[in-house]
């Protein structure tokens, strides 16, 4: 939640957005940068929430067109993400002909936020990629467990990155 307030903040040029979800956790300790305040329109308080503008964002989409249009799915935040973002690098499952993006399911971010795009199938792995491959939870629990040592880690790579390669 408070990830997408910070991006929605950014988007807008706003200097924050009010969150509710994260108030009682004890997210709002390992993050000072995060204000609770009363709410000025209820008897509640919410969190303030700084805005997010990163300088580079890379995302996979689902298709892109010879313009740079990329398609993603709607139920991702791909889209608010490119939208706050200085920059966007998008891979793609596949590339189509001009204006043949409209026509399929997803939400379309125009080309003006696209700095590059290019055509990598299976580029969203080991995540999903909606009507292309499932999440593969086995993958993503190998990842997390080889990210707690560095040499661990540094191993994944290459046999994910070898893996790849055929």
């Amino acid at each position: 939640m408070s990830l997408l307030a910070g991006l929605q903040a950014g988007v807008m040029g706003l200097p924050f957005m009010p969150v509710r979800g994260i108030l009682g956790t004890d997210y709002i300790k390992v993050r000072p940068d995060f204000k609770v305040i009363e709410n000025p329109y209820g008897e509640d308080r919410v969190v303030l929430v700084p805005p997010l503008r990163p300088a580079v964002s890379l995302l996979h989409s689902l298709a892109a067109d010879t313009e740079g249009n990329v398609l993603v799915d709607a139920f991702d935040n791909d889209s608010l993400l490119a939208r706050a973002s200085h920059r966007v690098f998008a891979s793609t499952e596949k590339i189509l002909p001009q204006n043949k993006l409209k026509a399929l399911p997803g939400v379309l971010i125009p080309a003006t936020y696209i700095q590059g795009v290019i055509p990598l199938a299976g580029g969203g792995k080991p995540t999903r990629c909606q009507g292309s491959y499932p999440f593969e939870e086995k993958e993503i629990l190998a990842y997390l467990e080889a990210a707690r040592q560095e040499e661990a880690f540094q191993e994944y790579l290459q046999n994910y990155l070898r893996e790849g390669e055929g």
